[in-house]
This record gives structure tokens, C-alpha cells and sequence, in this order.
């Protein structure tokens, strides 16, 4: 007998899709970056003029960034979006 369960708040239980897969590289990139640079989650949200507690939420669902913050963030660490540079798994 096969059992349903119900997974956890914030668990992925859908395949990646391709799309996923490159919000998941950028999100690693932005955070290994972020570390390389030695930049705080503090100081890249005043420079984007928002609250380090949403930086925070984002950084965990970079879906959540718009397009334009997405690019800010990008332009700073020198992250190239179209190609983000592959940092692993272990930075998220």
C-alpha cells in the first residue's frame, strides 16, 4: 500500500524544471558571491533600499525578486544572469 505524505512547509516535491533550475543557480551564485565579496545581507539591502528581513525571504524564494532587482543584485556581484556561474550545492 502506497502512503501520501504530505511534505513540509517550504519542501519542493515537483521535478526542477528548467526555469527552477536557473532561479536555484542564480540564488547560489548571489549567495556564494555574496560571501567571496564578503557583502552582507545588510549592505546589499540598503543598496537596493529594501529591508534585510525581505533580502532575507528572497534570498531563500529568489523567485520572489522582481526583474530589475534580479539585475541590481547581478550588477553588483558581477553575476552574469544569462550563464550564472555554477558554485554547487552547498551555498544555499
Amino acid at each position: 500500500m502506497q502512503m501520501n505524505v504530505v511534505p513540509s512547509w517550504g519542501q519542493n516535491t515537483k521535478p526542477m524544471t528548467k526555469y527552477r533550475e536557473w532561479f536555484a543557480a542564480v540564488n547560489r551564485a548571489i549567495v556564494s558571491e555574496m560571501a567571496v565579496q564578503k557583502k552582507t545581507q545588510k549592505q546589499l539591502a540598503d543598496d537596493l533600499g529594501i529591508n534585510v528581513v525581505t533580502l532575507n525571504r528572497k534570498l531563500k524564494d529568489p523567485g520572489l525578486f522582481s526583474v530589475g532587482q534580479l539585475g541590481e543584485i547581478c550588477e553588483q556581484l558581477s553575476i552574469d544572469l544569462r550563464n550564472p556561474r555554477t558554485y554547487g550545492t552547498s551555498a544555499d
